[in-house]
This record gives C-alpha cells, sequence and structure tokens, in this order.
C-alpha cells in the first residue's frame, strides 16, 4: 500500500508540515526561483516559507529567461526588487547587526528573490539569466552556523533557504517575528534524523555538524 502523501508540502503524511505552520503577514513581498529538482526534495526548506509567508511566491523553472511572470516582474518593478544572492556588486548585509545607516536601502524594497537550488545550480541560473543581473543584489553576511546539518554547506556562513528567508525579512522589518518559520526547521531536521536513524545520521551526516560547529 502506498503511504499516504501530503501535496501541500510534498512530504508523507506522517512528515506533514503543514499543521506546525502558523500565518505570517510580511511587510515584503518573496519570491523563491526554485529549481525543479528541490520542489519535491525532502529536505528542501523553502516550503516553509510557502507555508508560513501570507506574501510569497514559488516560481519553477531551470530556465528563466522564459518564465514569462519573472520577466514581466522585473520589465514592470525591477527597481523595487533586490536578489538575495552574493554577486560582485551585491550590497552586503551583516544580519548579525540591525543597524541599515551603513547599506544602500534606504526604502524597503517591495520584493525579495531568492533562488532556491543546489549551489552549483544556482550560479547557472545566475550567470545564464541577464535580467537577475541588473538587479540590485544583497549578499548576507554572518557570522552565525547554519542549522542545516543533514545537508552539506558550500562554506562557512552559508545558509539554508529558509535561514535566509527569515533572515532576511527579518533584517528589513524589525515588526514582524519571523522565528516560527525556523522552529519548524528544526522539527523538520529532527523528523529527518529520527526518520533516517541515529546510527545512518552519525555515519553519513554527523561530519557535517561537526565540520559547522568548528
Amino acid at each position: 500500500m502506498a503511504r499516504a502523501f501530503c501535496h501541500r508540502c510534498h512530504r508523507p503524511a506522517s512528515n506533514c508540515l503543514c499543521r506546525l505552520a502558523t500565518p505570517i503577514p510580511n511587510a515584503i513581498g518573496v519570491i523563491v526561483l526554485q529549481h525543479p529538482q528541490e520542489r519535491s526534495h525532502a529536505r528542501g526548506s523553502a516550503i516553509i516559507a510557502e507555508l508560513c509567508l501570507q506574501d510569497y511566491q514559488c516560481w519553477v523553472a531551470d530556465d528563466f529567461n522564459q518564465h514569462e511572470p519573472l520577466q514581466q516582474l522585473l520589465a514592470e518593478q525591477a527597481e523595487q526588487c533586490a536578489l538575495v544572492f552574493p554577486a560582485a556588486h551585491a550590497q552586503a548585509v551583516d544580519i548579525d547587526h540591525s543597524d541599515r545607516s551603513s547599506t544602500a536601502f534606504s526604502s524597503l524594497p517591495r520584493y525579495l528573490l531568492f533562488i532556491d537550488a543546489s549551489w552549483r545550480k544556482a550560479k547557472k541560473i545566475w550567470h545564464t539569466t541577464p535580467a537577475l543581473q541588473r538587479l540590485n543584489c544583497i549578499a548576507l553576511q554572518t557570522r552565525q552556523t547554519s542549522n542545516y546539518r543533514i545537508r552539506k554547506s558550500p562554506g562557512p556562513g552559508m545558509l539554508s533557504s529558509i535561514e535566509a528567508i527569515s533572515a532576511c525579512l527579518s533584517w528589513f522589518d524589525r515588526d514582524t517575528d519571523y522565528r516560527p518559520m525556523l522552529r519548524i526547521f528544526e522539527q523538520m531536521i529532527e523528523r529527518q534524523i529520527e526518520h533516517m536513524g541515529q546510527s545512518v545520521y552519525q555515519n553519513n551526516y554527523r561530519q557535517v555538524a561537526g565540520d559547522a560547529e568548528t
């Protein structure tokens, strides 16, 4: 018999995240540009933002040059958008500090865009989408360690999609509490570890956490 499956959060019913989610009225819209391989990935974290944020869109493609909603948005509102990606011209945002006076963001962006993909595929999306390269970009800087201990990070200070979304929204929007998304993220990780078993986690993933802690 096939296992019951939740088509909203793309997980088995036994690991469904939907009941953990609470609506968050984000003042800044979030648009996730998602590679197709991430859509149903059991360890994907962007789905948490989709379940919680009231102003959220997820656009799935491997070639965003052909994505009409994105092209239309950038044609009409590019100046109100900021892409969170460490491009060479990106404005550094230190999410460990609350001071916005040293940044170029004198006003809040209307939309924050995030690329949700493996680091290799995210760079490919960036390099092959000229419209994204013309946007204002944000490079998140932090001394925080990612809690994503069941997937390898490309380097220190690199956050998962949901951690980056929560951190960036929290930095721009001080009036809203985005921490509930991180609590769901923690529960998601704990469920994954429980599902795989401690021995599998220790043998295959513990080094990920150990590297992050050093």
